[in-house]
């Protein structure tokens, strides 16, 4: 390469020129041909820059033009909707205010009534009324205008145009009641509620009703004629509201007696109760009676607390009868009377079989059923057979009737032998083992004395046994020959 400013050859790798100091810079020579060739490049390079500028400005003025051409449009379209809206807006108010319709009065009252024109609102809608009967709407409107003009009979009397039509469907009469209602309520007219709710049994007020008419109180038993006195009535309404009731007098109120439990009947004669709930707010419902006839018939029988059966242990025979009642029984197989010995204490259970009967008098004299019991009371056989003949020997030898145990009488030759017979059972008095007496001669023959004795099979109780009038066995005691 050859020094610019001296033209002095510059050697290969160096950066300053040797001769003049002119610092080199390496920028390639280039030819013509190639400058041209690179111009040309350059040249179309930009026009075809350019080119794709004017196709995007092209395509971007094509869209705006679009843009603009769906705006112009939706404008179009638009106004055209207004337009016509405008038009339905003022046919129909032209319709409504040309034909007077129930909107008209509606709309018309409610102007009058915001402006403080209360009077005018009415008379528009009850003009409104005349001209469209069935419309329900005015009706509500002009019955909520006249309540908040202080005229609540003329606002009832408004929705009773609804409840005594037939012009009207079943959802708006129920709302008619509904208003009603309030305003009774509102007002503490209890007394209108009840009889607007219990005056009729339309099925629409059905449901009402439940939510404002108490249940009707039942009483159990039901009316009937009893002869037996301490009839228990009881009186039920399903619900915690206060029940009051009269006895022979008119109908019952929230001043009459209050119910607070069972009512006894313990007197004869007739007795008109008449019941009624009465709820928090005073609604009261209907009425319920019922007529009671108390006959007082024959006392009850009284009543023995031990059972017939077996016994086998000390038992007391206890009898209880109604209060001011007396009891009497009889233990020989007769009916009792006044005239039988009278009960006044637990009866000691006799030993051995026996036969009860008992009746109940009251004051009066009227006397109950007879009531019967058989009881055996056998105590368990603490004695055997041949104990009790050998108790039976001592007791003799004890009581001087035997010398001794080998059965020696004074003055009498041989002696006497005793010999276990049976088992019998002496009514009243338990079981007894039978032993009888035998003579028995020095020769060694043998005849019975006719003497028989009874030893109690649980204790050993020596008697000698012998027969009533009657032919049955009774008991004797013993005594020295």
């Amino acid at each position: 390469m050859k020094c610019p400013n001296c033209g002095l050859e510059i050697p290969e790798g160096h950066m300053y020129c040797d001769s003049c100091g002119t610092e080199i810079n390496f920028v390639p020579d280039f030819e013509p041909e190639v400058e041209n060739q690179i111009n040309a490049t350059l040249s179309g390079l930009a026009d075809e820059l350019n080119k794709e500028e004017r196709l995007k400005q092209e395509r971007a003025k094509k869209r705006k033009d679009i843009l603009n051409a769906i705006v112009s449009r939706w404008k179009l379209i638009l106004i055209g909707v207004v337009t016509v809206a405008l038009l339905i807006v003022c046919i129909f108010t032209f319709f409504v205010y040309s034909n007077k319709t129930s909107l008209y009065y509606l709309s018309k009252a409610e102007r009058a009534r915001s402006s403080g024109n209360l009077e005018t609102a009415i008379e528009i809608l009850e003009e409104g009324h005349k001209e469209h009967p069935s419309n329900s709407d005015i009706i509500f409107r002009l019955s909520d205008c006249y309540l908040e003009n202080n005229e609540k009979e003329k606002a009832i009397q408004a929705l009773t145009r609804i409840v005594d039509s037939a012009l009207f469907e079943e959802d708006k009469i129920i709302t008619a009641y509904e208003g009603i209602i309030s305003i009774y309520k509102q007002g503490g007219d209890y007394d209108k509620l009840s009889e607007l709710l219990l005056g009729t049994d339309d099925a629409i007020l059905a449901d009402l009703r439940s939510r404002y008419i108490p249940n009707m109180p039942v009483m159990s038993p039901s009316s009937g004629t009893f002869d037996v006195v301490n009839v228990n009535l009881k009186m039920i309404d399903g619900s915690a509201d206060n029940i009051y009731y009269t006895v022979n007098d008119g109908d019952p109120t929230n001043g009459s007696i209050l119910y607070q439990g069972e009512i006894v009947l313990d007197t004869e004669g007739t007795y008109d109760i008449k019941a009624v709930a009465i709820n928090e707010m005073g609604i009261s419902s209907a009425v319920a009676e019922g007529t009671y006839v108390i006959e007082k018939g024959a006392p009850l029988a009284p009543e023995i607390m031990e059972p017939s059966g077996e016994y086998n242990q000390n038992t007391m025979i206890v009898a209880v009868a109604e209060a001011g009642n007396t009891i009497f029984y009889t233990t020989d197989g007769s009916d009792p009377t006044e005239e039988s010995k009278q009960y006044v204490s637990p009866i000691t259970m006799p030993v051995g079989t026996s036969h009860y009967k008992f009746i109940a008098y009251d004051p009066d004299g009227n006397a109950s059923e007879i009531v019967e019991r058989d009881y055996h009371l056998i105590y368990s056989r603490l004695v055997s057979a041949e104990q009790a003949v050998n108790t039976l020997v001592a007791t003799l030898v004890r009581l001087d009737i035997l010398l001794d145990s080998s059965g020696k009488v004074r003055g009498i030759d041989g002696h006497y032998e005793y010999i276990y017979n049976s088992i019998i059972e002496i009514e009243g008095a338990g079981e007894y083992y039978v032993v009888v007496e035998n003579h028995v001669f020095n020769d060694g023959t043998t005849a019975p004395t006719g003497l028989m004795y009874a030893v109690n099979t649980h204790d050993g109780t020596v008697n000698r046994l012998g027969y009533d009038s009657s032919g049955k066995y009774t008991l004797i005691t013993i005594s020295n020959r």
